[in-house]
């Protein structure tokens, strides 16, 4: 643990809850003195401390195998008491029935058991005999309790700012999100307006090299094949001849009778019609 930024250390005789652990275990069994590890890191911006306390197995009650504890704070001055008291919690939960001669049969447990409860209104029933007893008893659970709501507090109060300081950074990151799409799409936009160019420019030489009429400004394109005819009177196109010129010029003959002549009247132009057409089935023969 050591090469991973883990410091360990022996816990010394010192006021409070070192000492209380101390002799406790002593008299308990347990000659080895607390094992503990620490270390110190940063979670979400804010500096965190992990301290490890580990107890060594009872020569006097070997049944009890050696077991350890785990605490959380912020620096490794506030997180160290705090895991001895926990392990004193615990240790009061393990040791639950060997504790049952001494006075620590009253110190409140990790997991406050109906054994413990019973303990309690007992005390509470012989208050009048044992009065500082039944007092120290009240005074250091009520301390407990106000401990566990202002640790619950703090732990609820610590999520909130992590999960404040989560969603700000989400929005960050789909703001930044947000900025690299409308670069990618103004760059897009521009190789495409810079490809279109080009080509226009390829077409434009294309056209230029081959002759073809180059569209105005503002056209896209010019009808290629289309004639370009310049400022002039127009002429007529000669008609290409029948392939039955006799039926032609008669039809035309036919045209030139039927219609009448300017200088002439209604009456010629009927007789000339009448000279013209072609004799009934009917009519009898010259």
């Amino acid at each position: 643990m050591a090469e991973e930024g883990w410091t360990q250390g022996d816990c010394q005789t010192a006021p409070g809850f070192p000492s209380l652990l101390i002799n406790a275990l002593e008299n308990l069994g347990v000659s080895e003195r607390p094992r503990y590890y620490s270390r110190e890191y940063e979670h979400h911006g804010t500096l965190r401390c992990r301290v490890i306390m580990v107890i060594a197995r009872s020569e006097r009650h070997p049944d009890i195998q050696s077991w350890r504890v785990t605490a959380t704070g912020f620096r490794h001055q506030d997180t160290y008491p705090l895991a001895i008291r926990k392990t004193l919690r615990y240790l009061c939960r393990i040791f639950e029935e060997h504790l049952t001669p001494t006075p620590m049969r009253f110190f409140p447990p990790a997991i406050r058991t109906p054994v413990w409860e019973a303990r309690m209104r007992s005390l509470e029933r012989r208050r009048h005999e044992v009065g500082p007893l039944y007092q120290v008893a009240n005074y250091l659970a009520a301390l407990d309790r106000l401990f566990d709501e202002q640790a619950h507090l703090l732990r609820e109060q610590i999520h909130r700012a992590e999960q404040a300081e989560l969603a700000v950074r989400l929005q960050q990151i789909r703001a930044a999100q947000a900025e690299a799409r409308a670069a990618a799409a103004i760059s897009s936009e521009a190789i495409a307006q810079e490809s279109l160019r080009q080509a226009r420019d390829r077409r434009m030489q294309e056209w230029t090299r081959s002759g073809t009429p180059v569209p105005a400004i503002g056209e896209d394109h010019v009808l290629l094949g289309t004639p370009v005819i310049g400022w002039g009177p127009l002429e007529m196109t000669p008609q290409a001849p029948s392939e039955n010129p006799e039926g032609s010029t008669a039809v035309r003959e036919g045209e030139t009778a039927a219609q009448p002549q300017e200088n002439g009247n209604i009456e010629d132009g009927e007789q000339g019609l009448l000279a013209h057409s072609a004799p009934e089935e009917d009519s009898p023969r010259e």
